[in-house]
């Protein structure tokens, strides 16, 4: 899998260890405090990778999901 630029490779990385680790999506608050990035970053970068088809925000829901396709 190939990732437009580093950050979105450490988001990415961020939430499948969080999911891995705590067996439940992160928000945009809790991939932020693993990446050392601000929120608006992390938002910005989120939305990419949800456009990619990576990511899924299920709506009237809270966290982040990974794709089937994306989660190895």
């Amino acid at each position: 899998m190939t990732f437009h630029n580093e950050n979105q490779k450490k988001i990415y990385e961020a939430i499948k260890d969080f999911i891995d680790e705590k067996g439940f999506s992160p928000r945009l608050k809790d991939i932020s405090e693993r990446t050392g990035l601000g929120i608006k970053p992390v938002q910005g970068h989120v939305v990419k990778l949800e456009e990619r088809g990576l990511l899924i925000r299920p709506k009237g829901r809270q966290g982040i999901e990974l794709t089937s396709t994306s989660h190895t």
